[in-house]
């Protein structure tokens, strides 16, 4: 009697749900929503901003998916600042649709007002570590 083991590979789920934290700050993406729009919190001691549908950008990379809000967009008084989170590529099993993750937030600054002849660097950036989870949820 010949016995035959038929190899298969558990289902892998991509994550929908990303809750992440690092120093002073907490941030949460959802691809989507029961609006069907995708969401973004950012958290820190002394603020609460939350953006939906086109206020978010969601670039597929080589370096992973990048997703990013502008926390300011002043172009005479404040200029402009984005958050820009990395996220990498999670695969999650059907059976524990949860993984932990650690990436990186960038937050880019540029001055609104520019000198007609500017020299030298004008945008600045600022990473921060954060982890936290990925998961799929249904909505």
């Amino acid at each position: 009697m010949i016995i035959t083991t038929q190899e298969t590979t558990p289902s892998t789920l991509e994550p929908n749900l990303f809750e992440l934290q690092g120093y002073d700050l907490q941030v949460t993406y959802s691809t989507s929503s029961f609006t069907g729009e995708p969401l973004f919190t950012f958290t820190t001691h002394n603020q609460n901003l939350n953006f939906s549908g086109s206020e978010i950008q969601v670039e597929d990379t080589k370096l992973g998916r990048i997703v990013t809000v502008m926390l300011k967009n002043n172009l005479v008084d404040e200029g402009f600042e984005s958050l820009t989170l990395l996220l990498p590529m999670v695969f999650l099993a059907e059976g524990s649709r949860t993984s932990t993750i650690q990436t990186e937030v960038i937050f880019s600054k540029k001055p609104g007002f520019v000198v007609p002849t500017p020299t030298g660097q004008l945008q600045t950036y600022q990473t921060l570590s954060v982890f936290g989870t990925a998961q799929r949820v249904e909505f």
